[in-house]
């Protein structure tokens, strides 16, 4: 099992370029109006290389069996997530549509571009597939589950769903069960790698910009008001111990592939995500409750993504046979 300070020291790359994002757009270097720009660059151009690279040479899914099961398994904790902060923020008699925005934000956890880097360092290339698998049930989830969440029981965030990682995604599928094509031409695989290496790091950098703009929103903005701490309180306790908690527990527990149980404990360990923002900008909710959620997890989230690796590997590893 990886030693505290091996984690530390993995976690320590990832938020010093998130300081990077943040301290460049604090001088005015990455401005705001690159971000849609970088966004469309990441999500159809440097993350499909990125799925690429990694899907079409790959050994470790094998058969479908671990493809489903991660699958399911990505889809199972966006589930989880979703309902148990929803009850959560009825329990603190949130108004109903704080309740539908609080519910996916705290319920989603970052499920990209922040553990997945933890996950290379930690575990090395051949558990990124898994996750990519494991992705790919979050977002159909997401896509329909979570936005028929924010608007109350309507549907047409399926259409998101063909978009163009996860086209990739099931092309690279495709051509390795069907075709069982696993490489590319060297003309080719160079480029796609050299655009693989680019993805996580500018998305990085873009999360950390994010940031920047979310702590030095106007106060006129309602984020930080006295009548608000309760439902900060819950933001924490629902995103980083009681749903930390039970995925480790599932981790523990269920008879799942040891590269399935490492990355429940890592996505355990992962502040919300910062894409609720965005979903509650398109579909309608309270931005600044999404805006507590996202500000105030990601920055506790310094100092207990280790531990919580930690505790997470060690449960799992004194779980197993």
């Amino acid at each position: 099992m990886p030693s505290y300070i091996t984690i530390f020291n993995a976690c320590i790359p990832v938020f010093a370029v998130i300081a990077a994002g943040y301290l460049l757009r604090k001088l005015g270097i990455l401005s705001k109006n690159a971000d849609k720009s970088l966004l469309g660059l990441v999500l159809n151009l440097l993350f499909p290389a990125f799925i690429i690279h990694h899907l079409l040479d790959n050994v470790v899914l094998g058969s479908g069996f671990l493809i489903a099961m991660a699958a399911t398994t990505g889809g199972l904790t966006i589930i989880m997530g979703l309902s148990l902060a929803y009850l959560g923020a009825r329990s603190i008699r949130m108004e109903k549509t704080r309740q539908r925005t609080f519910a996916v934000a705290a319920g989603l956890q970052n499920y990209g571009f922040i553990p997945i880097p933890i996950l290379l360092t930690l575990f090395g290339k051949e558990i990124i597939p898994v996750q990519l698998m494991f992705s790919t049930g979050l977002e159909i989830v997401l896509w329909t589950a979570a936005v028929m969440m924010l608007t109350g029981g309507q549907s047409g965030g399926w259409k998101n769903l063909f978009n163009t990682p996860l086209v990739t995604t099931v092309a690279c599928l495709v051509l390795n069960s069907v075709f069982n094509v696993t490489s590319l031409p060297e003309m080719i695989s160079q480029p796609v790698s050299m655009l693989s290496a680019c993805a996580v790091p500018v998305s990085l950098l873009l999360i950390g910009a994010i940031i920047r703009d979310l702590l030095h929103r106007s106060p006129d903005d309602g984020i930080v008001e006295k009548h608000k701490i309760p439902e900060i309180i819950m933001a924490i306790i629902i995103r980083l111990v009681a749903l930390p908690a039970l995925m480790i527990l599932l981790a523990g527990i269920l008879p799942l592939p040891i590269e399935l149980k490492r990355i429940l404990v890592i996505q355990a360990a992962m502040p919300a995500a910062v894409f609720p923002i965005l979903l509650v900008r398109r579909y309608g909710g309270d931005i600044a409750t999404a805006v507590r959620t996202v500000t105030v997890t990601m920055l506790i989230s310094i100092v207990s993504i280790p531990p919580v690796i930690v505790f997470g590997l060690w449960i799992t590893n004194s779980a197993a046979p």
